[in-house]
């Protein structure tokens, strides 16, 4: 329930999540990876900032695999 009405019935989602990470000022690709798992994604996020303390991280989801 949210706020009084009853939420939709969910289930696992098992898709493939496309994503990069660019530097928000300066357009530079980061990082990039295809993953079903928000974990991964945050764990990537964490490492992207670290490697890159100055960049301003920006995530963008595409539709197919992320290397291309």
């Amino acid at each position: 329930m949210w706020k009084g009405k009853l939420l939709p019935e969910r289930r696992p989602v098992h898709e493939e999540i496309h994503y990069r990470l660019y530097d928000g000022r300066t357009g530079q690709l980061l990082s990039f990876s295809s993953t079903n798992s928000f974990n991964a994604i945050v764990a990537d996020i964490l490492a992207t900032q670290r490697e890159h303390p100055n960049a301003r991280i920006v995530g963008a989801q595409v539709n197919g695999p992320a290397y291309t």
